[in-house]
């Protein structure tokens, strides 16, 4: 869908019932962008201002991380693959293709993403002084967060989508006005959707002036609550960073930013000219799948969940807004 669905630029049908999208992370985001190109009346609802949302302090590009099923990840990451590549020639989109060096110093459950992407080659992590399970570099895309996320939204605002601020505690708060009814609430599904399962995955970034690094991104891959990351982008460089489970702290560690700069410049000492910009810390939503499926509270009211996408909401966002799409399709059809 999203191939067809990515060139229409259909305007609001009157005659279809206004759909509530909750949530303007990049999975509310995308998936109002999909609606709304469909001909659907869409009003997104968010309790955060958008400078707030956790997708705006993410270091952005696309690998999927902590998410599951392997199955559906697969199918949705090469759908938003593939937007990824029509995006990429669009001026002003904030996605471009760059090389990406991967260094599993533990092995990566998601290795099997290089598969699906045009190739990869293998490369030695002795070069960094590390012993790898397995090191390889790819080119893939990387979203420049600051000019992609006010590109979704202005294309929103274009295709006449509208933007709410309201806190909501249920659902049911909207019964009265919206049949259909997108959950993209993220971490704050555990709460609006009543689910246990979701958890947060704290992450810690730091961003740094942009340095005389070329544009090739660097992950060191562990199983454990640290990583390196280091994130060309535009005007800034995004270095990683955390992966903590159950920890709900959302205030940046003056110790954590110290040793993501140390960690991050041993591997490319160029970092050393660089200067500290800020941190900045979002809770992922973790969850054992993702949670993509149509649930019926009342007569007469839908409700698709699109949430628990881990560490890998930018990597399968659009094939999972396609999805909401296919969900949608069928109530009307009802």
């Amino acid at each position: 869908m999203s191939r067809n669905a990515s060139q229409q630029k259909n305007r609001p049908n009157s005659a279809n019932p206004p759909v509530a999208v909750i949530g303007q992370g990049v999975i509310g985001l995308t998936s109002a962008v999909r609606l709304l190109q469909t001909g659907c009346q869409v009003v997104i609802y968010s309790q955060d201002e958008f400078s707030a949302t956790t997708s705006m302090s993410a270091g952005a590009y696309w690998w999927p991380h902590q998410l599951y099923p392997e199955d559906r990840v697969r199918k949705w990451a090469a759908d938003s693959l593939w937007e990824y590549r029509r995006l990429a020639n669009i001026e002003g989109s904030g996605v471009h293709f760059e090389l990406h060096r991967r260094y599993c110093v533990d092995p990566d459950e998601c290795t099997y993403a290089r598969d699906l992407l045009d190739s990869w080659t293998p490369i030695d992590g002795k070069a960094l002084g590390l012993n790898c399970t397995d090191a390889y570099e790819v080119t893939l895309p990387v979203i420049d967060v600051p000019t992609f996320m006010p590109f979704l939204r202005n294309q929103i605002i274009q295709l006449g989508g509208e933007f709410r601020i309201q806190r909501l505690t249920t659902l049911e708060e909207l019964f009265d006005t919206f049949s259909l009814i997108v959950n993209c609430s993220g971490i704050g599904a555990r709460d609006l959707a009543a689910d246990s399962t979701v958890f947060p995955i704290r992450g810690q970034v730091v961003r740094m002036t942009s340095s005389k690094l070329n544009h090739t991104s660097i992950r060191i891959y562990r199983n454990g609550p640290q990583f390196t990351l280091i994130l060309p982008r535009t005007n800034d460089v995004v270095l990683g960073g955390t992966s903590q489970r159950d920890n709900w702290d959302t205030q940046p560690s003056d110790e954590e930013t110290r040793q993501i700069i140390l960690s991050c410049t041993e591997v490319a000492p160029d970092l050393s000219n660089a200067q500290f910009l800020d941190s900045h810390v979002g809770l992922r939503p973790g969850r054992s799948e993702v949670r993509l499926d149509a649930e019926y509270p009342t007569a007469g009211r839908t409700v698709i969940h699109n949430y628990g996408h881990g560490g890998g909401g930018f990597t399968v966002a659009w094939g999972c807004a396609d999805e909401v799409c296919s969900l949608t399709s069928r109530q009307k059809e009802k």
